[in-house]
């Protein structure tokens, strides 16, 4: 009886190996696999505006959203039934005045921190203002996006794409800024103090001293996981990598292979007053998402190139609103899954689905409503997972 035990333990263990290494060779590489992302729950929430969410508290029982319309913040519980309305924009005291500088966080099941263009704000679930922490400088920025991951919280540390602070060191762009300026903004909840942070790296295309670059060309998206944290520039196609403890290392690099991705490149060491409308067609990084398997959802843009710019331009007759509308015709993009290597072909997306608004996992990505396909008399979130059909 034992022989036949261990015989028949052999047979199962050369099947296991078998099957897996069936599974490795069928396994398509991540540029031919043709992803999707597929709704399996929602949240609803009764209440009529164009609501998203902002994050989730870590453990998973309060959902924090804002109105983007009237920046009225609601607590709700996972079956989206509101626990608090918050009125928190405002001149009195236990309110903040200025314009968001993107989405607030959880810093613990209880609090949450909300940052604007001179101040970070920690309020207690409730609306209770409980700290302050003012910058001493203001941001500065062409691009705002308010409703943008601009800061990320990991522990008693927030991450903030703030750039301002020695303004009048190294001016507002420029060959002088370019070397000298960081990007980043480190508060530490525990002393709250800010510490700058991250120059651009050498190895950027930002970091020139010959070719001086408009700022909203380098209008940075943060990720963070629990021992790094990642940075990309809006017209770059590259994401650098840091160690969370040491800002001061050389970065990692990884280039993304975009199959078309335009890049602006200035021909003066000056900064020009103006802009170009070109500026804002070239190719973009709108968001990156690291993944529990080392993997980042990037969402992008590629960009117009000259003739396509042109053609764009001519169909709107002379009315300069409708050249975003048109452009979009030859602007291609969208959300796409980078290996390090490799890049997955855009992720099918249904059209209900609108922005991204918080990544947990592959099997956990919130999308708000797309207000253009649907009119309801509530609001809904849906629940999402990248699959591979």
């Amino acid at each position: 009886m034992k022989t036949k035990f261990i015989l028949f333990s052999t047979f199962l263990a050369v099947l296991g190996s078998c099957g897996k290494a069936e599974r490795e060779q069928t396994a398509a590489p991540l540029s031919e696999q043709v992803l999707k992302f597929e709704i399996y729950d929602s949240l609803v929430v009764d209440y009529l505006g164009n609501l998203l969410l902002m994050d989730i508290s870590p453990d998973g029982k309060n959902y924090l959203m804002i109105d983007q319309n009237t920046d009225t913040i609601f607590v709700t519980n996972p079956e989206g039934e509101i626990q608090e309305k918050l009125f928190l924009k405002g001149e009195g005291p236990g309110l903040y005045k200025d314009s968001r500088w993107g989405l607030a966080k959880f810093i613990s099941n209880q609090e949450f921190i909300l940052s604007t263009g001179s101040s970070f704000y920690q309020f207690r679930n409730t609306g209770d203002l409980e700290e302050e922490y003012k910058m001493g400088f203001s941001v500065f920025s062409t691009l705002q996006i308010t409703n943008g991951n601009n800061i990320q919280v990991l522990g008693d540390q927030v991450f903030a794409n703030i750039s301002g602070r020695d303004i009048d060191k190294w001016g507002a762009g420029g060959i002088d800024y370019q070397q000298n300026a960081r990007h980043l903004e480190v508060l530490d909840l525990t002393t709250g103090e800010f510490e700058p942070a991250i120059k651009f790296p050498k190895s950027s295309k930002f970091s020139s001293a010959d070719q001086a670059y408009f700022d909203l060309l380098y209008f940075r998206q943060l990720a963070v996981s629990k021992d790094s944290l990642f940075l990309a520039f809006r017209n770059e196609p590259k994401i650098y990598g840091y160690p969370i403890n040491d800002f001061g290392q050389s970065p990692s690099i990884k280039t993304i292979p975009f199959e078309t991705f335009i890049e602006n490149e200035p021909k003066s060491d000056k900064v020009s007053d103006s802009f170009n409308m070109n500026d804002f067609f070239v190719g973009t990084i709108n968001d990156i998402h690291h993944t529990e398997d080392q993997q980042f959802l990037i969402n992008y843009l590629s960009g117009l190139s000259e003739e396509e710019f042109q053609k764009a331009s001519a169909e709107t007759d002379g009315d300069f609103n409708k050249i975003f509308e048109f452009a979009e015709k030859y602007n291609t993009g969208g959300f796409v899954l980078f290996d390090g290597s490799q890049l997955s072909p855009i992720i099918k997306k249904p059209e209900i689905l609108g922005n991204l608004n918080k990544f947990v996992s592959k099997d956990e990505i919130w999308f708000s409503l797309n207000f253009s396909e649907a009119e309801n008399d509530y609001s809904v979130i849906y629940k999402t997972r990248l699959v591979n059909p």
